[in-house]
């Protein structure tokens, strides 16, 4: 594939931004990384060991259709790239079903979903002995060591400790010209990952996104220990490099960035009331001792990602009233873009399985390929959905 000539910034080195890079990579686009700490994967992409799986519903819903594409896409990278053999991991989740409803929720996502056994049954997970469903090939992995990897896979021009300090469209509207602290950029692309920092562009002030926090508890691997993860409301990790990981509590509202020592007790607890034959196996314990982290994700107003070109509010025509538009001629909600901006944001505590495709699916679209996808799906990610609930609420004036 030959050089396209074309230029493009991401901003945010974290799983997201690390997943576009490889996506323009494979379109051999020269890329510009931008991050404002010293290095990728310090915040969400930090955490000592994540765990990759898809979301699932009772019946296709675009969420689970989403979802369940975007984990086969992340297994197709996983060997196209040989991951398996750089980044450090452990194969197979267990999803407990350990009410009546999960079970039927879950059991019957298999059907309506028709996913082959090789991606996920049904089992029983042996130290709870409750039904669960098995994810062979889902994972426990360590994001940075993948967030790491796939820039290495992608070799952008990284810019550390570097941070964009304001963007807009040049005068003709064929490039995009970046304010950052080392200087200007023009590019013809730019794609914004930066997670919660969202907040400090004032182009996404409008977006319902929000900063949520949690926390996990890393400790020494455990004997005997659990040879795969098991998702019961919180999740254990096997171990990997001689850790395990429990996790993860969930606060919107109190978001201070030390550990809580109440928290870090509820997760021992509940481990130990979850998986009592597992727990009991082992030596007494001070949890308070092991090594708490907070982090941060960023999540949407409906808890689904945000992927998609960018709309540009300042030339939005907000004459149109919705009610009007349904009495009239049912007039569309015409949304104008930003042509050459995108976003993937919103990845909330799912970035690893949702990040590779969802990177996909925004350069894809971006660079007006051939929609490769259900629009059902398509149209669910799309930051327009916000757009047009707000228009039908009268909150965009």
């Amino acid at each position: 594939m030959q050089k396209q000539n074309k230029t493009a910034v991401v901003v945010g080195a974290g799983i997201a931004g690390a997943s576009i890079c490889l996506a323009l990579k494979q379109r051999n686009i020269e890329t510009i990384l931008l991050e404002a700490d010293t290095g990728p994967a310090k915040h969400a992409s930090g955490n000592p060991i994540g765990v990759v799986y898809p979301f699932l519903t009772k019946h296709k819903l675009a969420e689970s259709e989403f979802s369940l594409a975007a984990f086969i896409y992340f297994l197709s990278v996983w060997e196209k790239f040989h991951l398996k053999n750089l980044v450090p991991h452990v194969d197979g989740i267990y999803f407990l079903l350990d009410s009546k409803e999960a079970y039927d929720r879950y059991s019957n996502a298999i059907l309506s979903h028709q996913i082959p056994s090789h991606i996920a049954k049904e089992s029983v997970e042996p130290f709870s002995n409750l039904p669960a469903i098995f994810f062979p090939v889902g994972k426990s992995v360590s994001p940075v060591d993948l967030t790491k990897q796939i820039i290495i896979l992608s070799d952008p021009k990284i810019q550390y400790s570097s941070k964009l300090v304001n963007w807009e469209e040049s005068e003709n509207g064929t490039k995009v010209i970046c304010q950052t602290t080392n200087g200007q950029i023009e590019s013809d692309y730019l794609f914004l990952t930066q997670g919660y920092q969202f907040a400090e562009d004032p182009h996404l002030a409008w977006m319902p996104l929000k900063k949520v926090r949690g926390q996990i508890l890393k400790f020494p691997e455990q004997n005997p220990t659990n040879a795969h993860g098991i998702l019961y409301g919180d999740y254990i990790t096997p171990a990997i490099n001689g850790f395990q990981v429990l996790g993860a509590t969930f606060d919107e509202f109190k978001l201070e960035e030390t550990p809580r020592a109440e928290e870090t007790e509820i997760l021992w607890d509940g481990l130990s009331k979850k998986l009592p034959k597992l727990f009991s196996q082992w030596e007494k314990q001070n949890p308070q001792e092991f090594s708490p982290r907070v982090s941060y994700r960023t999540q949407s107003q409906d808890r689904h990602p945000v992927v998609g070109k960018l709309p540009n509010l300042s030339k939005l025509d907000l004459s149109v009233k919705y009610q009007d538009s349904l009495k009239g001629n049912k007039k569309k909600m015409n949304i104008p873009y930003y042509e050459y901006v995108g976003i993937l944001n919103g990845l909330g505590s799912r970035g690893l399985t949702h990040g590779l495709y969802a990177a996909e699916i925004l350069v894809s679209s971006l660079l007006k390929e051939p929609n490769s996808i259900l629009d059902s799906i398509f149209n669910s990610l799309k930051p327009d959905r916000f757009l047009i609930r707000m228009w039908k609420r009268e909150q965009l004036t």
